[in-house]
């Protein structure tokens, strides 16, 4: 028998190597900038050109590298941070596996020069997919200077499955920020096609932040410090009342290195309670040091993702700490938030778990609404619901539909009544308008049918409707905006506002009147007619988490992923009672669709029960 197995050149081992470490234009930036950092350079300059996939620029005045460690450098595990396994636990720097560069040069064009402060003249050595071309002297200043261009050029297939420029440029920025505000000590400048995106000078912790998301932030922060024999915890929160229905602004961080740590996120949203919405997030900047040996950074490419020894102390730690500095912002505005002390953990236990402190805040306290909520009769549900005046804008969203309703599809009630008789397969029967129709629970119409009853989502049931409805305005015919008399500025995270940007064309289309006002911010002139009412702000972020959650879990086009995420989140908006001639219009409508039996999120829209089945019930 032949021998079968061989070893792999270091070519192709280099690019599978890179499909680990190298997804996407943005894990390169990761990688440079991160090396950068251990190099100890206080200023840093990153130069993109089309989202990272023409060209990646990474300048530092670090230490610089030999003559030597320039070519050994992109050998695959070549590595100045580790020596022996041993050090594996005991790791004080960013990158140590040794893989970054040798995967780079595997799949891309890639110029380095460098020289350290004590060498006369620096190194310049050009490699193309993993073979070096040449190595020569250069001059330049102490540091080193990275240009990687035309990236995936020899994995055409990589390549096509890379998303826009603006969704490449979007994980691009989220590198860039987890890094800049981690390292506030240093400078960082960020181009992108000749324009300077941001220009941080070195600062403080809380002054980067500020630098990053604006002024505004500044009276909106918490500051958040605990030191125990475990861990040490510090950082800020945002206020209560600025939490926002999109994720974005949550961050953690071990060792000045980020993390994604679900345990610890539920550890911090569960210590804000009840006094944010549920359909809220909190914003955080959270650092935590701790003894290396307590952690296991070695358990993902990325290193996102770490291993604790003391996960349920730190976890109590964490909660405990941050209930402390909501209950003293809770106490009142003349509290001095930057000389907080921490809470008196002593010696906390191993395997055990730290006692919350007792906080008192006000019970009532709600941020986002500025009176009770009305209360209503436990027997108002399955009451027939009458027409109210003020109501919260359910005339105008179903006057909006009916108008943006091709004729065709409700000219008569012989469409509607088609269209009813085909979804219950009934030859004989008909939907009759007069007969009974009501609501229960806020969430279920029930009608009256020939041959018994229906049930249906209402939210369903007006996702559907909106949905096709968005379908037509991002394809066909754009919705009218409303001019606003006075407009206005909203205010977004750096990640929001880079999907904003790209789905400007598509907002307008759907009645938005927005434009970029820089810096993060737009200015708004107008909205949808049935939304003149709501809250501009808080309308766009409930649509972009929607937007950012289908990114993950559906594959679908960006004009259905928009159309379904606004349906989405302005049906459960007007998940509110209806009178009898909504639920009427509201059931025409929904008959008059093309997919009347299932949601755009894969609800089931509609029951129908027998009569004859409800009889043999009571039988």
């Amino acid at each position: 028998m032949s021998d079968i197995i061989s070893v792999l050149p270091d070519n192709i081992a280099n690019q599978i190597a890179a499909g680990e470490v190298i997804q996407r234009p943005a894990s390169v930036v990761k990688e440079l900038v991160e090396n950068s950092v251990d190099a100890g350079a206080t200023h840093i300059d990153i130069i993109i050109k089309d989202a990272g996939k023409t060209l990646i620029q990474i300048n530092d005045n670090g230490c610089g590298m030999s003559e030597t460690d320039a070519r050994l450098c992109f050998e695959r595990h070549a590595t100045s941070k580790i020596k022996c396994a041993d050090d594996l636990f005991n790791l004080h720097t960013k990158g140590f596996r040794g893989e970054a560069l040798a995967s780079i040069v595997a799949i891309a064009h890639v110029q380095l020069r460098t020289r350290q402060a004590n060498a006369e003249l620096g190194t310049s050595v050009i490699l193309e997919g993993s073979i070096c071309k040449e190595q020569t002297p250069c001059t330049m200043e102490q540091g080193t200077s990275f240009l990687v261009k035309n990236l995936f050029f020899n994995v055409p297939a990589r390549r096509n499955f890379l998303k826009s420029d603006n969704i490449e440029y979007s994980h691009i920025h989220e590198e860039f920020l987890r890094i800049a505000y981690v390292h506030h000590e240093i400078a960082f400048t960020l181009y992108h096609n000749d324009k300077l995106v941001y220009n941080l000078p070195p600062t403080t912790l809380k002054q980067r932040i500020v630098n990053i998301l604006g002024n505004s932030s500044k009276e909106r922060l918490i500051p958040v410090i605990q030191a125990t024999n475990i861990v040490n915890v510090s950082g800020f929160i945002g206020k209560p009342e600025f939490a926002k229905k999109t994720r974005g602004l949550q961050y953690l961080f071990v060792n000045n290195r980020f993390i994604k740590h679900s345990y610890f996120h539920h550890a911090i949203s569960s210590a804000f309670g009840e006094i944010i919405p549920a359909t809220h997030f909190p914003t955080y900047f959270i650092y935590f040091e701790i003894d290396p040996k307590l952690i296991d950074v070695n358990i993902h490419p990325t290193k996102t993702e770490i291993k604790f020894q003391d996960e349920k102390i730190i976890y109590g730690i964490l909660n405990a700490t941050i209930k402390r500095a909501i209950g003293s912002f809770n106490l009142g505005g003349s509290i001095d938030f930057e000389n907080i002390s921490p809470i008196d953990f002593s010696t906390v236990p191993q395997k055990g778990i730290p006692q919350e402190p007792l906080i008192t805040t006000q019970s009532g306290y709600n941020p986002f609404h500025s009176q009770k909520q009305k209360t209503t009769s436990r027997y108002d549900h399955f009451s027939s619901v009458k027409p109210s005046t003020g109501d919260d804008g359910w005339e105008k969203i179903y006057e909006s539909i009916q108008e943006n309703t091709p004729a065709e599809a409700i000219a008569s009630n012989e469409t509607t009544q088609t269209a009813m008789n085909e979804i219950l397969n009934e030859d004989e029967g008909t939907f009759n308008e007069q007969l009974a129709v009501f609501q229960t629970l806020q969430k279920y119409i029930i009608a009256r049918v020939k041959s018994g009853f229906i049930v249906i989502n209402k939210e369903a049931a007006m996702e559907r409707i909106l949905y096709e409805r968005y379908i037509r305005c991002l394809s066909e015919k754009p919705q009218n905006s409303q001019k606003l008399i006075f407009p206005e500025t909203l205010k977004f995270s750096p990640q929001d506002s880079d999907i904003i940007n790209d789905l400007l064309k598509e907002l307008n289309n759907l009645g938005f009147d927005i434009e970029p006002f820089g810096n993060n911010t737009f200015i708004l002139n107008g909205v949808p007619a049935d939304l003149l009412e709501d809250n501009a702000q808080e309308t766009i972020e409930q649509l972009l988490e929607s937007y950012k959650n289908n990114l993950i879990s559906l594959k679908i086009s960006k004009k259905n992923n928009l159309a379904h995420s606004f349906a989405r989140s302005v049906g459960k908006k007007k998940n509110k009672c209806l009178s009898e001639e909504e639920m009427q219009s509201l059931i025409g409508e929904l008959f008059a669709s093309e997919v009347p039996h299932t949601s755009p999120s894969g609800k089931k829209i509609c029951i129908t029960f027998k009569e004859i089945d409800l009889i043999r019930m009571f039988s």
